[in-house]
């Protein structure tokens, strides 16, 4: 999904912290109406934030926007790789939606659409992935352009679960690990807590569509009377903030 050319609009990296009890209330509301369905905090997150920032961003109700999810293919493939192989294995999940749907149906049909096209991730759509690599003359033309995940775009990447706060080099205990920089805009990097209380970090980069001109009162899920967890926090509240 693309609004044009690459035109380099500026964008702002931000640090936030999603606190355990908000963490909490967000999934709550994923089991509300009898909703018996079990969601990683990981697909709640990524549902979540897509909402929040096709909102922030202003986007208009008939665009399409595209949410990419990096995906461990080491459980999900068969028979399983082996123990001496050091590659990534990750392949990319991606779904579409329009910018009127994710603003305007329940959350947890958002989450459906998350959890359904992680589901998918399996054995046999991984093996397709792999037997189209292998028909193209020249891999590079798979390559992910630096605007792939612009605006309207959005790429959530999921490092919840990686030990990142136990090397010890010789000082003790990292108390910060992140990406170095965020240089493409439209990625959202989701991190453990260096202290174990059970938050997360959340590192953005992201700027404004072309022609955005987003208010304040658009970057939460809900009105101010919800009971969203987040709304009255700071963590989405620059999601979609111009970069001064």
């Amino acid at each position: 999904m693309s609004l044009g050319p690459n035109n380099h609009k500026p964008s702002t990296v931000s640090v936030f912290k999603i606190t355990q009890n908000q963490l909490n209330t967000l999934k709550a509301k994923s089991s509300e109406h009898g909703n018996k369905t079990n969601y990683s905090t990981y697909t709640i997150l990524a549902a979540y934030i897509w909402r929040c920032a096709t909102k922030a961003r202003g986007l208009s109700y008939d665009q399409p926007t595209k949410l990419y999810m990096p995906t461990n293919g080491r459980p999900r493939l068969h028979p399983p790789l082996p123990s001496r192989y050091v590659g990534n294995a990750m392949f990319t999940a991606s779904l579409i939606a329009l910018s009127e749907n994710l603003q305007s149906e329940p959350f947890v049909n958002t989450l459906e659409r998350v959890h359904g096209t992680l589901r998918r991730m399996d054995n046999e759509y991984l093996r397709s992935a792999l037997d189209y690599l292998e028909t193209l003359p020249d891999i590079t033309a798979a390559r992910r352009a630096p605007d792939t995940f612009q605006c309207p775009n959005l790429n959530i990447i999921n490092w919840i679960r990686l030990s990142i706060h136990d090397a010890d080099f010789g000082w003790g205990r990292p108390i910060y690990m992140g990406p170095a920089n965020i240089v493409h805009e439209g990625k959202i990097y989701l991190l453990p807590s260096p202290t174990d209380d059970g938050s997360l970090s959340l590192i953005r980069g992201l700027g404004l569509c072309w022609g955005s001109d987003v208010p304040q009162a658009h970057v939460y899920e809900c009105s101010p009377h919800s009971s969203y967890p987040m709304e009255n926090s700071s963590v989405f509240s620059l999601v979609g903030k111009k970069a001064v």
